[in-house]
């Protein structure tokens, strides 16, 4: 694990005893002092992942890590494990004319396996691309942002090449370009990036930009929901409920907004529940996960689903009320 400092000055807008310093300009960074080694999920370890998850960490006047920030996820929990030990971990404060002071640091927690072979070129590549994907989410996009997403497009990442090309598409920091966007699409889809497979293969499947290959299409889509892209777990939930391009399957249409339901994905877990009330054979068991999944997106904000508790949550016996209590923990461990 190692410890990575911005430089900087004092992050604007906060009260004076609130606010946050960046190392340099005479404020002394914050070092460690104690590190706790996170613990890998049984998730990551049976899928063999291995990596590093880059947090920005706000170090207070004690040395405690008051804030934390995932910038570059690594994902399979192990963002969740990184946090959990590095809110452990006990730093010698930052300080300002002698003084202890909030200071804002980069923090990377790796995550290896041993005796097993780690490529450091791409996870540099990964890091590197997050940071910069951090940067335009919040708005700090720069010419040096959009430079990093270019380089690493070039150095066919193929996250990178897939966020260049929509950039491209859009206009955005780049001059707006989609004769060139496409081939990227194409390249970052046949390097198997999940989110160029769903796009280039709806494309297939309506012949946009390409001739029409509706089965390699729905292939393309298929792989792309395996390899978690959530567009298209939501896609072939909504087709196989409705019959759009594919026979109406009520069971894969389930099983694929089940997918992206345990991600965390309030549209899918929305439309799961709808499918489970709506069944016409549907059990106590149907309605009971049905309410779950609704209160589990409700929760996460979304409002058709707490337009459809209202209408059925005073159905609920008691019993059935506690058993949805119970099973919505056990949904929620996913997300």
């Amino acid at each position: 694990m190692s410890l990575w400092l911005a430089g900087g000055l004092v992050l604007a807008g906060q009260p004076a005893a609130d606010r946050v310093y960046r190392p340099g300009d005479g404020v002394e960074p914050p070092k460690v002092v104690h590190r706790v080694e996170p613990r890998y999920t049984a998730e990551a370890r049976r899928n063999m992942i291995q990596g590093s998850a880059l947090l920005e960490v706000v170090v207070d006047e004690s040395g405690k890590a008051a804030r934390i920030t995932v910038l570059s996820p690594l994902g399979f929990g192990l963002d969740d494990r990184a946090v959990q030990a590095v809110s452990r971990w006990r730093f010698e404060p930052g300080r300002k004319n002698g003084q202890p002071v909030k200071t804002v640091s980069t923090v990377e927690v790796n995550f290896r396996i041993f005796h097993r072979w780690f490529d450091s070129a791409n996870e540099t590549r990964r890091t590197t691309f997050n940071v910069a994907v951090d940067a335009i989410q919040r708005h700090l996009q720069t010419a040096q942002t959009l430079e990093t997403i270019r380089n690493l497009a070039q150095q066919k990442y193929p996250p990178a090449m897939y966020l260049y090309a929509k950039l491209l598409q859009a206009g955005d920091g780049f001059p707006r370009d989609p004769d060139a966007a496409f081939p990227l699409i194409v390249e970052a889809a046949g390097r198997h990036y999940p989110a160029a497979m769903y796009e280039m293969g709806r494309m297939m499947m309506e012949g946009h930009r390409m001739p029409p290959d509706p089965e390699r299409g729905l292939e393309l889509v298929r792989n792309a929901a395996v390899l978690r892209n959530h567009r298209a777990q939501f896609y072939l939930g909504a087709s196989y409920a409705s019959g759009d391009r594919v026979p109406v399957d009520r069971a894969r249409a389930a099983q694929y907004f089940r997918m992206c339901a345990a991600a965390g994905e309030t549209p899918c877990q929305v439309q799961l529940a709808k499918l489970l009330l709506n069944r016409p054979d549907r059990e106590e068991r149907d309605l009971i996960q049905a309410i779950a999944w609704l209160e589990l997106s409700a929760d996460g904000g979304n409002p058709e689903a707490k337009l459809i508790l209202d209408q059925h949550r005073g159905v609920l016996s008691a019993k059935e009320a506690s058993w949805v209590n119970k099973l919505k923990p056990q949904l929620a461990v996913y997300q």
